[in-house]
């Protein structure tokens, strides 16, 4: 057995059994035995972020991005760290480009409706959700996968991205006929004379 197999072995049973401490120092020996391991970097990164710092889980995702761009899992996992960090944005990014990569991962679809949600654009997630359903109700085994998907998902999610924007109108319209929406315009109005 190869001294990389070696510590591997005793990084994944330290990891396994929680030790993240030390499943960090074994991952680091494989690194120093072959420091090209796109896996290493990310799975030391994810020990890293079991145990708090986040900034050296993303410094090991953005090492395991570098050496294998094309990969989306790198940048899923990139994104998740990310928006652990609170930088929603780069998050985001970091989904779309998963998407970008692989159209049918169900998984960044749904963490992407969920980020969208965070900023508020809930009929957007609703759809990145619904899309995430149909992906994973084909991945169940249909044997007709336009059964599921719907025909053009980025049409679809443009449309419920445009419901996000409230017009004018609808803002209007919303201060005449609901009771809080009245009240707090009445305060804003009110506030602005004094």
């Amino acid at each position: 057995m190869s001294d990389k197999s070696k510590y591997y072995e005793k990084a994944r049973k330290k990891y396994e059994a929680q030790n993240f401490e030390d499943a960090i120092y074994w991952y680091t020996r494989v690194l120093t035995v072959d420091d090209r391991d796109a896996e290493i970097y990310s799975e030391r990164g994810v020990a890293y972020f079991h145990k708090g710092d986040l900034k050296k889980a993303l410094d090991d995702m953005n090492r395991a991005r570098d050496l294998e761009p094309e990969n989306p899992y790198r940048y899923s996992s990139r994104a998740y760290i990310r928006d652990a960090m609170g930088d929603l944005e780069e998050a985001i990014a970091d989904y779309e480009h998963t998407i970008k990569l692989d159209p049918e991962d169900a998984v960044a679809h749904n963490n992407l409706g969920l980020l969208e949600e965070k900023r508020g654009y809930h009929a957007k997630a609703k759809a990145l959700f619904n899309f995430a359903d149909e992906l994973s109700k084909d991945a169940t085994g249909s044997d007709n996968p336009d059964d599921y998907r719907p025909k053009n998902i980025q049409k679809e999610i443009n449309k419920a991205a445009k419901q996000d924007k409230p017009s004018t109108t609808r803002v209007i319209k919303q201060v005449f006929t609901d009771k809080s929406a009245f009240k707090d315009f009445i305060n804003f109005i009110g506030n602005g004379f004094r």
